[in-house]
């Protein structure tokens, strides 16, 4: 569970890791019900059966807090997937069954956690968390296919999947704030694997006549 404090790293001891079980789950219950700036520490230990000094050791505020709990939740519902198939081409329509296939539940997730992560991006988004997100997602977009991307387009393989992800995070985030979306979370996944597939897949040749024209 990557939230604890990096300045504390305690990972070998129980106690630590049950506090830490204990405030992540917590706080959890508690911004699925209110905003996170109406969430004061002194609630949370309360709620999650901990001292306060003992939130210290984790973290440095609440915001701070949501932003951790936020991401692993993420990473623990989206372990990082299976990488493209070998066997397949690299072509459009490849990718956008494969991306699609991927993107889907974590868009059902984000959906299904609607308020909770809407509230953490308003509550307590920043830089840092944005760019957290992105790597997240960036290893979840065929970093493979990716790879042999940036070698045929002369591009950095970074700055490619930063790209993809950053444009299909705010894709995401802005369908999230409609109340009622028009699109169904499968259309949804269709429009990241196609956005992929236009940055990654080869471009497809001319034929004879096309060439002509």
């Amino acid at each position: 569970m990557p939230v604890a404090n990096p300045r504390h790293p305690r990972e070998d001891d129980p106690r630590f890791q049950r506090s830490l079980k204990a405030l992540h789950v917590a706080l959890l219950e508690l911004v699925d019900a209110q905003p996170v700036e109406e969430i004061s520490i002194t609630a949370l230990v309360q709620a999650a059966g901990v001292t306060r000094p003992t939130f210290y050791q984790h973290f440095a505020d609440i915001p701070d807090a949501a932003r951790r709990v936020a991401l692993a939740r993420l990473d623990e519902a989206f372990p990082i997937p299976e990488p493209f198939p070998e066997q397949l081409e690299i072509t459009a329509p490849t990718i956008v069954g494969h991306v699609a296939e991927v993107a889907l539940p974590v868009i059902e997730h984000l959906h299904g956690h609607r308020s909770f992560y809407l509230r953490v991006l308003d509550g307590a988004g920043n830089a840092a968390f944005f760019e957290e997100i992105v790597s997240f997602l960036s290893g979840r977009f065929l970093p493979d296919a990716f790879e042999l991307a940036a070698r045929r387009q002369a591009a950095r393989k970074s700055d490619l999947m930063a790209v993809m992800a950053g444009g299909a995070m705010w894709l995401m985030v802005r369908w999230l704030r409609h109340d009622r979306p028009t699109e169904t979370a499968g259309e949804m996944a269709q429009r990241i694997a196609a956005v992929a597939a236009t940055m990654v897949a080869a471009p497809e040749r001319e034929t004879p006549d096309e060439t002509r024209s």
